[in-house]
């Protein structure tokens, strides 16, 4: 330690050079003094100087403020759709939308109005979307009296007749103009716009024009405007010029003074500084230097996190594929979108739109194909609506459309039917043709809600009908449909005790051979006999069971008791329905073999009718499970086919023993050549693929006879024998003797 410090002696002040710091700083100081009395003078001078440059600078950027705002304008009064929907076919719903939404969206300003060409208000606007046409004709008509004037006068001397059709060939600086006006006793912007076509080819009328005007208070925000552009911080409006302050006075075309813009001279305090850089120069420099190279870094690092962070935001809020709103996003969105309709009292419509076959594509092609079938149906959706809308991918193959393109009631039959129409058509994908198409619901705001959750609902319930009814199609949300719904819960309270209760029961319809009309095989159908509704047609339970996923459970009741009950015939089959989920069940071939055992039911006079979607299922668990059916001796056969999806492909992976003509081609027999043609075709390949075939729903003779002629071995339909229960149908010539 130092011995001074020890013994309580302080130090010696520094010296450079032999002189005391002291003296140096004394000497340094005393330089800073002279150095700024020596541009003092200087300074009074310059400032009378910056001080006119500093009004010569406000003066020029307000006047190119006021332009700005003409232009801006411009992109709104100057084109063809502003023009057909205000002069050949007027649209207030558009010219409120477009001018007092859009407009106000895109730059803001504080009051909206168009005038037509007779001078009078056909729509006002405030900042909060409150019409006023008044304030225009209280307050603003007479002072904009010559401008407006001007306007319709360069607008007229630009109209010109060719071939018979009338054109604007005059320059649009010359059908636009802006003033300032007092209103409620403080000065403010007025920008006013002829609204002509851009860039035209339309009709025209010869007359005077429709304007658009809008105006915008000089006030904080304005100020702020001016702001961006000077180095100035203590700009304000005042209607006197307080002392030490410089102005620039605001004043009308007529040349009256509405007011002044006034601030502090900036050469002041900045000439003194500036005037003192030299003397500093070098020590200011280095700081400088540092300082620039330190500021260029974090300017750098901060528009590079700006960056970062807008990119993150964007991703958080918009679905990758698409590019569409996510769940979240899209909520927030709406939220908003359907605040401003509200408040302009519009109306829109909410389009609940569902892909039907993402998972069968997924499924057969691969994910790769379903991507590709995402991103190019949201490309579909997006060209149909353009920009007239918020779209939101909620789901997987789910989207949500907010769009008041159709908002005044149900669109039009033929909008929504192109859009369909777009969406249903095939899909390239690695050279292969991907067939799709689209199911939706739609409601309509405000009637069917307020709020986005009261909407989309109300458009799922219509989705819902839709897929139920008939996919690639669309339905309207009408209050009817929550009933129907209310009605299929309590359905499906009522099934869970019907099964509890025993109330499900099985009937059956004969099986006959072709050309002697001897029964060989029994399908059992089931049936619901409700206590207070009577017998329940499965058409109506069936689709309920399926959506409350009960089949399985269901299923295995029917396997269970048509197996009961068919054990007592001696010669004749049984034909069970499985549904797919069922068959995916595991253990489903073991329970199979498990109940014949136990009901002592040979294998081959059982036949399990499977319908066509199980095509689709291409699992190796499916595949094992109908190689055990088929190992056990079941005979397979193919429901309903020609409906869905079959191809011979699938036919020969899982090699069935039967095919079932569905009733829906039966029908037309006899009717219709090509219904002819295909049953036979579907005969031919059957028996080309070693299947027999049975043809269902046969009501007359003339059918059977066809179909006798055609090849078909087996029939089913009312022609033989309706469904009845067991105990109406006669089998005595099935069933064992007592002794056996």
């Amino acid at each position: 330690m130092d011995k001074r410090a020890l013994t309580g002696q302080k130090h010696p002040k520094p010296a450079i050079l032999g002189i005391p710091s002291g003296f140096i700083i004394f000497l340094m100081f005393c330089a800073v003094i002279f150095s700024f009395g020596a541009v003092l003078f200087k300074v009074l001078v310059a400032e009378r100087q910056a001080a006119a440059r500093e009004i010569k600078s406000v003066s020029r950027v307000f006047e190119n403020h006021k332009h700005a705002l003409l232009k801006e304008m411009e992109r709104y009064a100057a084109s063809n759709a502003a023009y057909e929907n205000t002069e050949t076919h007027p649209s207030i719903d558009w010219i409120g939308s477009r001018f007092g939404v859009d407009m106000a969206l895109d730059f803001k300003h504080d009051y909206t109005a168009v005038l037509d060409k007779d001078r009078n208000v056909i729509f006002a606007t405030d900042l909060h979307g409150h019409t006023n046409a008044d304030i225009y004709t209280r307050q603003i008509d007479e002072q904009l009296e010559a401008t407006l004037t001007v306007i319709r006068k360069k607008y007229r001397q630009g109209l010109v007749r060719s071939a018979g059709q009338v054109r604007f060939a005059g320059e649009l600086s010359d059908i636009s103009g802006v003033d300032i006006v007092e209103i409620d006793g403080r000065p403010n912007i007025a920008a006013a716009f002829a609204i002509v076509p851009d860039p035209g080819g339309i009709d025209m009328t010869y007359g005077p024009p429709n304007i658009l005007l809008t105006i915008f208070k000089i006030d904080t925000v304005h100020l702020g405007n001016l702001l961006a552009s000077l180095s100035l911080d203590n700009l304000k409006f005042v209607t006197e010029v307080p002392d030490e302050m410089i102005s620039v006075p605001l004043a009308n075309n007529a040349g009256e003074v509405l007011g002044y813009l006034a601030w502090y001279p900036m050469s002041r305090a900045s000439s003194i500084i500036l005037s003192s850089i030299p003397i500093l120069l070098i020590s200011l420099g280095i700081i400088l230097t540092i300082a620039l190279v330190t500021m260029r870094q974090n300017a750098h690092a901060r528009r590079s996190l700006a960056r970062r962070e807008k990119e993150a935001r964007h991703t958080a809020n918009h679905d990758s594929m698409t590019g569409f709103a996510s769940r979240g996003y899209f909520h927030t969105l709406a939220a908003n979108w359907l605040m401003v309709r509200a408040a302009l009292r519009n109306r829109a419509s909410v389009i609940y739109l569902d892909l039907d076959n993402l998972k069968q594509v997924n499924d057969i092609h691969g994910h790769a194909a379903g991507d590709q079938l995402i991103v190019e149906q949201a490309r579909r959706i997006r060209q149909v609506l353009g920009s007239n809308g918020l779209i939101g991918r909620i789901g997987g193959d789910e989207f949500v459309i907010l769009t008041d393109r159709w908002g005044a009631g149900k669109p039009q039959q033929s909008e929504i039917e192109e859009l369909f129409r777009i969406l249903s058509l095939p899909v390239s994908f690695e050279d292969k043709q991907i067939e799709t198409s689209c199911s939706a619901g739609i409601a309509r705001f405000p009637e069917h809600g307020r709020k986005l959750p009261e909407l989309i609902r109300a458009a799922d319930i219509a989705l819902h009908r839709c897929k139920q009814e008939q996919k690639n199609s669309f339905r309207y949300y009408d209050e009817r449909m929550d009933d129907q719904l209310r009605e299929q819960r309590e359905l499906r309270i009522d099934l869970v005790s019907a099964i509890r209760e025993n109330e499900l029961e099985l009937f059956y319809q004969p099986i006959v051979t072709a050309r002697t009309e001897v029964a060989v095989f029994y399908e059992a159908l089931i049936r619901w006999r409700h206590p207070r509704r009577g017998l329940v047609s499965p058409g109506v339970f069936l689709p309920v069971a399926r959506n409350a996923r009960m089949m399985p459970e269901i299923g295995t009741w029917v396997l269970e008791r048509a197996l009961g009950e068919a054990r007592g015939w001696e010669t004749a089959g049984v034909s069970i329905n499985v549904c797919t989920s069922q068959i995916r069940m595991p253990g489903f071939a073991e329970q199979v073999g498990d109940l014949l055992a136990r009901n002592e039911f040979p294998a081959d006079r059982l036949i399990l009718e499977i319908t066509e979607d199980l095509l689709m299922e291409e699992g190796a668990e499916t595949l094992r499970t109908i190689r055990k059916l088929r190992d056990l001796g079941v005979r397979l056969a193919i429901d309903d086919f020609g409906t869905g999806y079959s191809s011979l492909s699938y036919l020969h992976k899982f090699r069935f023993d039967k095919m079932k003509i569905d009733r829906s081609f039966v029908s037309r027999i006899g009717q219709e050549d090509e219904a002819d043609t295909l049953v036979r075709s579907m005969l031919g390949l059957a028996k080309a693929m070693g299947m027999q075939t049975v043809g269902e729903g046969v009501e007359t003779t003339a059918q059977k006879e066809f179909l006798v002629d055609a090849g078909c071995e087996y029939l089913q339909g009312y022609l033989f024998g309706k469904p009845a229960p067991l105990s109406e149908l006669d089998l005595s010539q099935f069933r064992q003797s007592a002794t056996a």
